[in-house]
């Protein structure tokens, strides 16, 4: 019982600096962050920031994990759609810009960065991504059932994906920056980004 509770205080202070960091980062940005800063924030001392993060880019590092897992979770949510991957795919981005509004200081202190530790979680558009990142791996896949269905136009799935996921990276930026727009235009916003992304990769079934 006694190792338990130990554990459950050292989770509390681990998530304690963590928080201190995301705010720092969300105000300052990732450039702004220090131990120091840390440590004023929090009244703790340095070597306790050390005990528990071997220095400020392993704080980093945690972070920007911890926000793609929330992410990949808001995009794991989505059940499969068989007869209509684009409709998945929709869903599945939705979600996504969705997960990042909910934190938008911190998703462009880490999205906007291009420190190159950063970037190596990050990245998406390099030329065999879909073998690196869970995340673009799914979309490609998607992309590759719309074209063995039938439904999707044959192209390159990885950067299709990479295309799509950029028009919804600057939808998000957008939203963030011009700040405190109605839900109803938010929702409007989405939708018609999808009709035309999807207008441009979709086959017409010619009408008989």
């Amino acid at each position: 019982m006694k190792k338990n509770r130990q554990l459950l205080k050292q989770e509390e202070v681990r998530n304690f600096i963590l928080d201190a960091a995301r705010n720092i980062i969300s105000q300052d940005g990732i450039q702004g962050l220090s131990i120091r800063k840390i440590t004023n924030a929090i009244d703790y001392s340095p070597a306790i920031i050390y005990h528990y993060f071997k220095d400020k880019n392993e704080i980093v590092e945690t972070l920007v994990m911890e926000g793609y897992g929330r992410i990949l979770a808001a995009i794991k949510s989505v059940a499969r759609n068989e007869e209509a991957p684009e409709k998945e795919m929709k869903e599945v981005f939705t979600n996504y810009i969705m997960a990042a509004l909910q934190n938008p200081e911190e998703f462009k202190a880490f999205m906007l960065n291009d420190d190159p530790m950063v970037l190596k979680k990050t990245s998406i558009l390099h030329k065999g991504i879909c073998e690196e990142s869970p995340t673009m791996q799914l979309f490609r896949e998607n992309v590759q059932r719309g074209i063995d269905q039938g439904r999707v136009a044959p192209c390159d799935p990885e950067i299709t994906a990479q295309i799509i996921w950029t028009s919804v990276f600057g939808l998000i930026i957008k939203l963030m920056v011009e700040k405190d727009i109605p839900q109803e235009q938010v929702e409007r916003l989405i939708e018609h980004n999808f009709t035309i992304l999807f207008n441009g990769i979709m086959i017409r079934k010619e009408v008989e």
